[in-house]
């Protein structure tokens, strides 16, 4: 999968030439997933260094799905992108489409952890219903998914500043945590004080389920979701309980939490648990009044 580095020689002829590739003596950082960058239209960033900074990338996320070590991704650049396909290669590795070019890594970080969340969330259940593939509440993975992207590129502002791959790309890790508060400032991603995600969301639903990519959409319950994952960073993997099971376009919201909630071990259902209550609003009266209700018996 990956190439074997050159000498270090070779190496400093690249560093002299101002490459952002190779740094003498040093061997690219062990990822225990197997990622392959297909040659393609990436501008002027090499597979080789696309594949480390990936590296980088599941090396933030995958302590967090121990289940996911094994995988292999294959990354291809395309328009179509980014996406990752519910179709495999032939030898069986997820296939990731991926649109940047050039060495924006922080782009690169922004798209590939978003599609290994899809991933991880078990996006291979989706069933085929009439050709059409099972939805079954996509917008709220898609706004999972955004929050792992900003969770992600705050990770690795820090794991580069203090451990980039090669020392050489130390002065980028500032661009990381650059890019991730420029999203987080966006206007559409935040409500006005005298509103609630639990009002958001009954405005929203029925929107939300006809077409779950409506980008701001997802996009500000993002921002809601990473405040909850930077109070319990250690909860991210509870993510990877969503759609254990089969998937339904007749299923309720409501279901769907509460499949997820259940699907979870008991020790992690506090970060699901917390994320359900934001779909709950109090009342003029101090009463709760849910936008979701959840029978597990979840407390509010």
């Amino acid at each position: 999968m990956r190439v074997n580095w050159i000498l270090a020689s070779f190496a400093v002829a690249f560093l002299l030439v101002g490459s952002p590739a190779l740094a003498i003596g040093l061997t690219p950082p062990a990822s225990r997933i197997a990622i392959h960058v297909e040659q393609g239209d990436w501008g002027t960033a090499r597979t080789q260094d696309i594949e480390t900074v990936l590296t980088s990338v599941a090396d933030a996320l995958v302590p967090f799905f121990p289940q996911r070590a094994s995988s292999r991704v294959l990354v291809t650049s395309s328009r179509q992108g980014p996406r990752v396909l519910l179709e495999r290669s032939p030898d069986g590795a997820h296939r990731v489409l991926l649109n940047v070019q050039d060495t924006r890594w922080d782009q690169f970080a922004y798209q590939f952890s978003h599609e290994l969340c899809h991933i991880f969330s078990n996006s291979e259940h989706r069933d085929m219903s009439g050709g059409v593939v099972a939805r079954d509440h996509q917008w709220f993975e898609e706004a999972l998914c955004e929050a792992v992207s900003l969770f992600t590129l705050k990770q690795m502002a820090s794991s580069w500043e203090h451990s980039p791959p090669y020392p050489h790309w130390k002065d980028y890790a500032p661009a990381f945590r650059e890019y991730a508060a420029r999203l987080l400032g966006e206007k559409h991603r935040h409500l006005p004080l005298d509103k609630s995600v639990a009002d958001w969301y009954a405005e929203n639903r029925e929107v939300l389920g006809s077409n779950p990519y409506l980008r701001e959409k997802n996009e500000f319950l993002a921002t809601q979701l990473i405040a909850l994952l930077e109070e319990a960073p250690g909860s991210l993997g509870v993510i990877g309980y969503l759609n254990l099971e089969k998937p339904s376009f007749s299923k309720t919201f409501e279901a769907y939490l509460e499949s997820w909630y259940s699907c979870c071990p008991e020790e992690t259902r506090d970060f699901a648990r917390r994320v359900i209550s934001l779909f709950t609003r109090g009342d003029h009266d101090g009463t709760a009044v849910a936008a979701v209700t959840v029978s597990v018996g979840i407390p509010y």
